[in-house]
């Protein structure tokens, strides 16, 4: 790079991360963790802190050996820093998120230019599901930016010479260890097919011979090898349950897992996870696949990257339960596809394609308003939890949107109309960010909250046939479990009682996992209990006991008691729980 492009680079490097640094800390830590995979990835880091054991992932004490490492290390470095709070817990994911970003536009701009990078970069960050996962404590988007990074420094290391290809592959190898270290093989296995298959359709194999494969492979292994070889020893049986039965089971489907859907599960999620760039996605495609086809040797880069999207796409698509977060992957390279040929078009705007964009822009903001409009209307969704100004307020940036692109049509570049969907699509992000404590209606924290305030350390904490995986992070301390261990339909459903059973075998859990006669043998005991029990179960609860006091409701949770407590100290509880001392017949 030349110095004025490295001023550049370093000029635009900084920006980026600067907006995007407020763009996704805003408002991060503002609503309670959502269930279940937020409160119990999060349980797992705040063991590993409490425990001092950073090699055996645990959930409420039962060893949790369904994902790698990685991920928890930087969840309970998270807690180390900043103490149990939802920011601390949502931080990691939003940083990567921004380095995901950032990382496309550098890469971007290595590949094609400036204006791609950059395009691409806020494309990326615009993105619903992208922004949505990054606001998310699960893995999903970590194993994202990994393998993103991963194919990203391939591709520009095979297109370098020199140092820098030395940089960008080395690169790559570590962040592909990252990835196998956050969600296993997938690390791997994407990066070797999206690669091999682009080399073959190039006849380009002799590049394994200048990839450095010796090296990456050593180094691959002294990253990921260790954790692997201590967490086998520590819990033997590891190594199986892990990979045959987490990873090439679940992708084969050939036991029963949930969201079970068709093959085609994954193109609405993605026109959708993508919009408001859904309005270029079916031009962006035609032009690069018709660009590869003329010369795919010229355009060797656009091939890597719609290949990219192609394997994923299909590899996710194959098993029968799939997860809306696992498609994250492809949107880097959807954002790079997007921005050049927005690029490529800047002062095109009377282009087919172009129109075409803004036109189908115009008609998706005139029914998404309508559809916001008349959601409170329509008697078949509750959307009780949630204030109708909320609808309103997105109802009106996205109409005031449209009606702004429409003013736009006539201008020479590209750049009234890219601001636009931006602001659009920021703004929407920002209310839902702003409104999403009330779209978590799972969430025990209330009632927790309340219960921290007259909670003695010998007190039990029992989830009565239902786990809120919340409940053991916000009291920091392990509770007892309510399930029918011993049932033969355990291993058919996939659900949290089939998750910890598989786990028992690694310990002895029958202190805190316990059946309904053990419950009610403690219960009717001399030691005080607090059971959080949901609507659902009720009926099955008071069947068996006229002893119990109820201390608070949240949504369709009901917290009890098997004995009679004083008043809350709170002055002025929560308005969503109650106080009843008297016992209930």
């Amino acid at each position: 790079m030349s110095l004025k492009k490295n001023h550049h680079f370093i000029f635009d490097f900084i920006a980026i991360a600067a907006v995007l640094g407020c763009f996704y800390l805003f408002y991060l830590g503002h609503h309670p963790l959502f269930t279940p995979d937020e409160g119990r990835y999060s349980e797992v880091a705040r063991e590993m802190v409490a425990s001092g054991d950073f090699i055996t992932p645990r959930v409420n004490g039962v060893a949790f050996l369904d994902k790698p490492i990685l991920y928890y290390w930087l969840q309970a470095a998270a807690i180390q820093l900043f103490g149990i709070s939802e920011w601390a817990l949502r931080l990691f994911p939003a940083l990567l998120g921004i380095i995901g970003c950032l990382v496309t536009y550098s890469c971007g701009r290595y590949l094609f230019d400036r204006r791609t990078g950059l395009l691409s970069a806020l494309i990326l960050a615009t993105t619903p599901l992208y922004f949505g996962a990054a606001h998310y404590a699960n893995l999903d988007l970590e194993v994202a930016v990994f393998i993103s990074s991963t194919l990203l420094f391939f591709i520009c290391g095979v297109q370098s010479e020199g140092k820098a290809r030395s940089f960008f592959l080395i690169a790559a190898y570590i962040c592909s260890a990252f990835a196998v270290l956050t969600k296993g093989l997938i690390g791997l296995a994407f990066p070797a097919m999206i690669a091999g298959a682009w080399m073959f359709l190039l006849g380009r194999l002799s590049l394994l011979k200048k990839i450095h494969l010796v090296i990456g492979i050593l180094l691959f292994a002294v990253i990921v090898l260790p954790w692997y070889i201590l967490v086998q020893r520590a819990n033997p049986a590891f190594l199986h349950y892990f990979f045959v039965t987490q990873q090439v089971t679940r992708f084969l489907s050939a036991a029963e897992f949930n969201n079970k859907t068709q093959f085609w599960f994954y193109a609405p999620i993605v026109l959708a996870g993508f919009f408001p760039w859904t309005i270029f996605f079916i031009q962006t495609l035609i032009s690069h696949i018709k660009h590869c086809w003329k010369g795919r040797q010229t355009r060797a880069v656009e091939l890597y990257l719609l290949l990219w999207v192609g394997i994923v796409f299909i590899f996710f698509s194959i098993p029968h339960s799939k997860i809306i977060g696992y498609i994250l992957p492809i949107f880097p390279a959807l954002a790079l596809l997007t921005g050049n040929y927005l690029s490529d078009n800047w002062r095109i705007t009377n282009k087919a394609g172009i129109l075409f964009g803004t036109i189908l822009f115009v008609l998706l903001a005139a029914a998404l308003t309508t559809c916001l409009l008349a959601l409170p209307y329509n008697p078949q969704i509750n959307l009780s939890f949630l204030p109708a100004s909320y609808l309103l307020v997105i109802a009106g940036i996205i109409l005031f949107s449209a009606l702004a692109a429409v003013c736009l049509l006539r201008q020479r570049t590209l750049l009234p109309l890219f601001i636009t969907c931006f602001i659009c699509s920021s703004a929407c992000l920002m209310v839902v960010s702003f409104g999403a404590t009330h779209l978590n209606q799972n969430t025990a924290k209330p009632l927790v909250t309340e219960l921290q305030k007259i909670l003695k350390p010998e007190d039990e904490v029992v989830n009565y046939f239902k786990f809120y995986q919340d409940t053991p992070l916000y009291l920091e301390r392990r509770i007892t479990l309510v399930a029918d261990w011993d049932s033969p339909t355990v291993p058919l459903k996939d659900n949290w009682v089939r998750e910890l059973w598989y786990s028992m075998a690694f310990q002895d859990t029958h202190e805190w996992l316990i059946n309904e006669n053990t419950f009610w043998q403690r219960w009717h005991g001399g030691k005080r209990v607090f059971a959080f029990v949901n609507d659902n179960y009720l009926k099955q609860f008071k069947m068996h006991t006229k002893k119990y006091f109820m201390v608070g409701k949240y949504n369709d949770i009901v917290l009890f008691s098997n004995q009679a407590i004083a008043l809350f100290p709170s002055p002025q509880p929560s308005p969503a729980t109650t106080n009843n001392n008297f016992p209930n017949s």
